[in-house]
């Protein structure tokens, strides 16, 4: 009997050890890659400069990272031009933002920044820009300042926020599932 408990338990163990030895080096804690991705600046109003791009070592997304960046900097356009359909090329079907303590569905979201506001975002700088791959998954964190000026009385004002999306391919498209503010402060300059 004690032979038999013995190999069960031998058998256990080796067992055991084989299936971690099939997880993916990535999963197991290793080999991924950081590589930091200078940003062509195409867009007047919106600077992206720079990227961190982690990934698996054995997998090749830049193209998916490009693709990404795209339509983060798409965003604050679409906020400018108040278009439905930019926010509609952008968004997932089943998009949610988290500003402060409100929470926007994705027919919400877009009724409300498409509005007349007297508050128009005129700049956007993004730093810490970071972005990693989970499968048809990405998280981008980052924080940006946000200029916006008043169109009646040219005050500005420079958003501080940190933020979390989540990117997820919708019928073969990267478009911004979720978003998520961490931090926010507001500075108001005199003119």
């Amino acid at each position: 009997m004690r032979q038999i408990i013995s190999l069960v338990l031998v058998s256990t163990i080796l067992l055991s050890c084989h299936e971690k030895k099939q997880q993916p080096e990535a999963e197991a804690g290793g080999a991924f890659t950081t590589v930091e991705i200078t940003e062509e600046n195409t867009t007047p109003s919106v600077d992206i400069s720079k990227y961190i791009l982690i990934t698996d070592s054995k997998t090749d997304r830049r193209a998916d990272a490009r693709e990404i960046l795209q339509v983060k900097r798409k965003w604050p356009l679409a906020m400018q031009s108040k278009s439905k359909p930019a926010f509609d090329s952008i968004l997932t079907s089943n998009f949610v933002f988290k500003g402060g303590t409100t929470f926007y569905n994705r027919e919400d979201y877009i009724n409300d920044r498409t509005l007349p506001h007297e508050w128009k975002i005129t700049f956007v700088k993004y730093d810490n820009v970071t972005l990693q791959f989970f499968g048809n998954t990405a998280i981008l964190s980052y924080a940006n300042q946000v200029r916006n000026e008043h169109t009646g009385t040219g005050a500005i004002e420079i958003e501080h926020i940190s933020w979390v999306d989540i990117f997820l391919k919708e019928n073969d498209k990267w478009k911004i599932g979720a978003a998520h503010s961490i931090d926010y402060r507001v500075d108001t300059l005199t003119r």
